[in-house]
């Protein structure tokens, strides 16, 4: 079993000899973009070019406000809810399909990610067509992963119960106050459990072409087998995700720069760090388990 040291050294060089592991990254991107204007040329034919037109600048207007102000931009949104009310059945209708599209989208291309990362390590090199295999096989069982993940994330609300009643029912605040602030710090405790015991669960499904429910389970298992090697994997994941939030506040001095950051650091984020990532996670989980199906079971090391 690889040292979680050996599982970064040996995991970047198999990104760096796949370059091509950055493609179901680009094609998230690009797919859910194509499927954004789609709706917004349907959005100007159904209320019309100039209601659009309106809309969006009234968006940009409370972004660019939001950015260089600290005050809520009240006046801005408010507007914009104005703008909306006469379509909001529309708006509803054209938000699930963007949605739900754009969660397909990204559980199809992240299942052929995961599989191009499964089979560049454990064979050393990948092809794109891994992307419609693993995408065909397991997107779909993803998609109803996420679903049932997301349950389970609704769950923790229920610690926010007791407080919210006291305080409906109660004269005095202090002590709703107090439960609810109590509630809070539990509601937090149970986020951050589950995201670092669920990270695993589409790694599980995707390289043991399992279903979403035994996903869910042996990726959770897999957590209670590898604690420490999970939270530190979780733990490099959100210091990366610091790093290019800190970098990113460096540019906010200038539009023109904050411009030029939103286009490199998208480009760093789908072409270096998502594939990264995936290939680490996937050898990771890789090199602890025995892989169902014919595939050899030993992890490849790159040189």
């Amino acid at each position: 079993m690889e040292r979680l040291s050996e599982v970064l050294k040996n995991g970047a060089e198999t990104w760096k000899q796949n370059p091509v592991l950055c493609m179901p990254f680009l094609l998230i991107f690009f797919f859910q973009m194509l499927l954004l204007a789609f709706l917004l040329l349907g959005l100007a034919a159904v209320i019309g070019t100039d209601t659009i037109t309106g809309i969006q600048s009234q968006v940009s207007e409370i972004v660019q406000m939001a950015q260089y102000s600290d005050t809520p931009q009240i006046e801005g949104v408010s507007e914009l809810m104005r703008m909306i009310a006469p379509f909001k059945s529309v708006f509803i209708v054209a938000a699930t399909i963007l949605v739900i599209g754009c969660v397909l989208i990204q559980a199809f291309f992240s299942a052929g990610a995961i599989g191009m990362a499964r089979t560049a390590t454990m064979t050393g090199t990948t092809r794109t067509r891994d992307i419609l295999v693993y995408g065909m096989q397991s997107g779909l069982n993803l998609f109803f992963a996420g679903i049932v993940v997301m349950l389970l994330f609704l769950v923790g609300v229920v610690f926010m119960l007791p407080g919210a009643f006291m305080i409906m029912v109660a004269d005095r605040i202090v002590v709703p106050a107090i439960i609810m602030l109590i509630g809070s710090i539990f509601l937090f405790l149970y986020v951050i459990v589950l995201s670092i015991g669920l990270a695993p669960v589409k790694y599980a499904i995707v390289v043991n072409h399992t279903g979403p429910i035994e996903g869910i389970t042996s990726g959770w298992s897999f957590f209670s087998h590898h604690k420490m090697d999970v939270f530190l994997m979780w733990l490099l994941m959100i210091g990366i995700s610091m790093v290019l939030g800190i970098a990113g506040q460096i540019f906010y001095i200038n539009p023109i720069l904050v411009m030029v950051w939103q286009f490199v650091g998208t480009l760093i984020n789908l072409v270096i760090v998502m594939p990264l990532v995936t290939v680490w996670w996937t050898r990771l989980y890789i090199s602890r388990t025995v892989i169902a199906g014919d595939a050899p079971v030993s992890v490849v090391a790159s040189y």
